[in-house]
């Protein structure tokens, strides 16, 4: 008797195990993208609402749009598809995770499943609607520090666009521009990356020349009130047509205290700390010429400082 329920219990972890060695295949194949995964049922958000692209600009957005697009990777906040001609990406929400999990629905109705099911979803609300506004921030305000071609933030009937996308499996799909919430943005090479070929080049000067352009975009944010709440200066920064861009465009805020010396400088220093290591590592000849500039913006008290990294789960 003992020896069938083990037999049981073991063919129950197998089968355990077949599921989800299947699921996390399917997940590495797919890389989780489904249409339903970038579709929502949003009604119109006049907060969302964004201005009016110019002539020059829709030209520019009618140019991107007319082609295929090619599955490129996700992030935290999107699944992003690259353009045929390789010049822009285009980047859907990533609805999953601003959804309840199905299965907190098959709990019972009682108050404390209630009341938790109801936190839940205005925590994950309000994420979403800072993701969506920072987009907002980040082509209205900062259209060229971004590489913003456009956003998309509520549902319209006057695009009329139906774009070929392809999945990570090559499966095509076409999707309605009008329905669905994404922005386009010029395609960029990677910070670190182009610092590599650079170095490989033996182009110094063109090195340096590339950081102080982008301690410049960041401190002239700061002077305006605009703080980018993600550290995470390498993985967000990418290079068009030699200058620094941000990629991920999800955590923008207007802050006025950043305006402020004392605290946009210790900012500052946070973004840049990773990067300073870095260097020292894997470009040493340059790691002394960002300490120069950031101890020439930042001051004396350079030398004390310590980093302040912000906990990324909270906006």
């Amino acid at each position: 008797m003992i020896k069938k329920i083990l037999f049981r219990i073991l063919i129950l972890i197998g089968f355990v195990g077949v599921l989800y060695g299947c699921g996390r295949l399917y997940y590495q194949l797919t890389g989780g993208f489904a249409l339903s995964n970038i579709s929502s049922d949003f009604a119109y958000n006049p907060e969302w609402e964004t201005r009016p692209l110019r002539e020059d600009e829709q030209a520019v957005l009618d140019k991107a749009l007319d082609q295929p697009y090619d599955y490129l990777g996700k992030g935290c906040q999107s699944y992003v598809f690259v353009s045929r001609d390789g010049e822009y990406v285009v980047k859907f929400f990533k609805y999953q995770r601003f959804r309840m999990q199905p299965w907190l629905a098959y709990f019972p109705p009682l108050p404390n499943i209630v009341k938790y099911r109801q936190e839940k979803m205005e925590k994950k609300w309000h994420k979403l609607d800072g993701f969506v506004k920072s987009w907002k921030i980040a082509f209205e305000e900062l259209k060229s520090e971004t590489g913003l071609v456009f956003v998309h933030l509520n549902k319209t009937d006057n695009l009329m666009k139906e774009l070929l996308i392809q999945d990570k499996m090559g499966n095509p799909f076409l999707v309605n521009l009008d329905e669905m919430e994404f922005c386009v943005q010029h395609r960029a090479t990677m910070l670190c990356d182009t610092l590599m070929e650079y170095k490989a080049q033996h182009a110094t000067e063109q090195a340096q020349e590339l950081i102080t352009k982008l301690l410049a975009l960041i401190i002239s944010e700061y002077h305006r009130g605009l703080a980018d709440n993600d550290h995470a200066l390498m993985q967000n920064t990418g290079i068009v047509n030699g200058n620094p861009i941000h990629i991920d465009v999800g955590q923008f805020v207007h802050n006025e205290m950043i305006k402020d010396p004392e605290v946009y400088r210790q900012e500052l220093f946070t973004k840049t700390y990773k990067f300073k290591l870095w260097l020292r590592e894997e470009y040493p000849e340059l790691a002394p010429f960002l300490d120069a500039k950031l101890r020439e913006i930042i001051g004396p008290s350079y030398e004390q400082m310590q980093p302040k990294f912000r906990d990324r789960t909270k906006r």
